[in-house]
């Protein structure tokens, strides 16, 4: 779908994803054998991957600046409220009756999709500026800031252009000479790590194996049950505490405040059923429910939805094709390894050493977020770009005073 999206643009591609899930919805409540639910789970995967990509990749590039990470963060909030409605839905609600209560937000995501308009970056990289300016004046408006935005965004894509007038893009070679830049291969780096933080500090994993984690660990199914939907909704609000945090602070200041506080909460799980293991704790103590659901609280805060905005702002516009691909293939790579893969580490490690490897994890993507990713809070997408090519934010442009840039 990121092909799609540099090929056809930004709004196609949201527009063809959300096409995918409704199909994938519509399959699940007409499914009538196992093999009409998987198809429908594989429009679903399929589809859900493709809108997280272009529509992170999509407000990165339309909302301004100042707006962009409590933008970011609001669709983090309502995708929350999502899994913590669905987590309990499950439990009292037909699934067929579910396919139908979530194929009504992304109908109404399809609506509106056909009226908002293309992305300007998109365009301008695609050199119809026109259309660009357009585009930025209805998104944006015409204060001062804006412009001096819209006007740099054009200079830089013009400055691409005539750099890669004359060069042949259907090559072996092309692809070897992109993928080997700087502003590819760092932003690239970048996106690994900060996704990999996540995941494999057992973010998705607690979510998603939160009642067996802690049955395993209690032995106290009624204790798993509200534990689980504690955690749902320690997520919602957890998400929506976050959108206010990045208004005050800077995104890796919470970030990493948050993977510290988690990462704590998890060498405290590791203690705890090491003890257990031991013999030293009774099985059925409740002290693992309780440092999970503590390792929620920071998980929420920053760590489960920054790294998803961070990693969607680094990559330049130029190279979102490739670029976005390699989101979507972290995401599903990562999800899908720490997710089949954490069963098999609570069966032949036990729950301590899976919580030992998820902090150790957590401690060595911390130290190095903090030392190598770039701060992105308020910065435009060119800056970011310019902090990979040069080596910092704020240059000067080597064509600023040309004409036929300007022009």
């Amino acid at each position: 779908m990121p092909t799609v999206m540099q090929w056809r643009g930004r709004k196609f591609a949201f527009i063809s994803a959300c096409l995918l899930i409704i199909t994938g919805w519509v399959l699940a409540f007409t499914a009538g054998s196992a093999a009409a639910i998987l198809i429908s789970e594989t429009f679903q995967g399929l589809g859900t991957n493709s809108l997280l990509a272009v529509s992170m990749l999509s407000l990165s590039e339309m909302v301004a600046p100042k707006y962009r990470n409590v933008s970011m963060q609001m669709f983090g909030t309502v995708q929350s409220l999502g899994m913590a409605l669905v987590g309990i839905m499950v439990r009292y609600v037909h699934w067929k009756t579910i396919s139908l209560i979530m194929l009504m937000p992304i109908i109404v995501a399809l609506i509106t999709a056909c009226m908002w308009p293309e992305s300007p970056s998109w365009l301008a990289h695609k050199g119809e500026f026109d259309r660009c300016e357009k585009a930025f004046i209805w998104l944006r408006g015409t204060d001062d800031v804006s412009k001096k935005e819209l006007t740099e965004l054009i200079r830089a894509q013009k400055e691409n252009l005539i750099s890669e007038k004359g060069v042949k893009k259907s090559t072996i070679k092309q692809f070897w000479t992109q993928v080997t830049r700087r502003d590819f291969y760092l932003p690239g780096l970048h996106m690994f790590l900060l996704l990999n933080m996540m995941y494999w500090s057992g973010s998705a994993v607690v979510l998603i194996y939160s009642i067996d984690m802690m049955k395993k660990a209690t032995n106290n199914e009624d204790a798993a049950f509200l534990g689980g939907i504690a955690i749902n909704l320690i997520l919602f609000v957890g998400v929506a505490t976050s959108s206010v945090l990045v208004k005050f602070f800077n995104n890796k200041t919470v970030l990493l405040s948050s993977t510290f506080a988690a990462t704590i909460c998890l060498f405290c799980n590791f203690l705890v059923t090491l003890l257990q293991s031991l013999e030293v704790l009774p099985k059925d103590s409740l002290l693992c429910l309780y440092f999970l659901i503590a390792f929620m609280v920071p998980n929420c805060l920053g760590l489960n939805s920054l790294v998803f905005i961070i990693a969607a702002e680094l990559m330049p516009v130029k190279h979102r094709n490739v670029g976005g691909a390699l989101y979507v293939i972290y995401n599903c790579t990562l999800l899908a390894t720490s997710l089949k893969i954490s069963p098999y580490l609570f069966l032949y490690i036990d729950l301590w050493g899976t919580f030992m490897i998820y902090a150790i994890n957590a401690t060595i993507s911390g130290l190095l977020v903090w030392k190598y990713v770039p701060e992105t809070k308020d910065k435009t997408l060119q800056e970011i770009e310019d902090y990979y090519t040069y080596g910092k934010f704020n240059v000067k442009r080597k064509y600023n005073d040309d004409p036929v840039l300007l022009g």
